[in-house]
């Protein structure tokens, strides 16, 4: 009987080990050379920064229900992106291990950021908008999901 016991311990060991083993985690390298649907589910209109880089909360956020999506085309090395509707481009300058952030030049007036980073094994992103005479003009944040084609 102990041994019974003990062979089951094993297993279920075993077996709670090979399933953490499957799980699919997500990288960033995953982006590269692809095409994702920013589907966004979170509104931040004219928040209160002094600096257009200054980083927003998600209190600053209000939830919405409009359906906004943008279309966000990696390079193949990941280097650059492009936005659209709106043909917004960008290049990467900043890559550690929790997020990417991309400055936006080209397509807006005063540029913008987008910034990506991983939640529950899913990619999600900022697109921010800078204004002249105001910081930030609007920050939109939601899920990334891959167009694999």
């Amino acid at each position: 009987m102990g041994r019974l016991i003990s062979c089951l311990c094993i297993v279920s060991v075993f077996l709670t080990t090979c399933k953490k083993q499957t799980e699919k985690t997500v990288d960033f390298s995953e982006l590269n050379g692809s095409e994702f649907i920013l589907k966004v589910d979170k509104v931040a209109v004219g928040p209160d920064v002094q600096y257009p880089d200054d980083c927003l909360q998600e209190d600053d956020y209000t939830i919405t229900d409009e359906d906004i999506r943008h279309e966000v085309i990696f390079s193949e090395n990941g280097r650059e992106i492009t936005i659209e509707p709106g043909l917004v481009k960008g290049i990467k300058t900043k890559d550690d291990e929790g997020s990417l952030y991309y400055q936006l030049g080209e397509g807006l007036f005063a540029g913008g950021r987008f910034v990506i980073w991983i939640d529950n094994n899913e990619f999600e992103a900022e697109l921010t908008i800078y204004g002249s005479g105001v910081p930030i003009i609007k920050s939109e944040r939601g899920i990334l999901e891959s167009q694999k084609k």
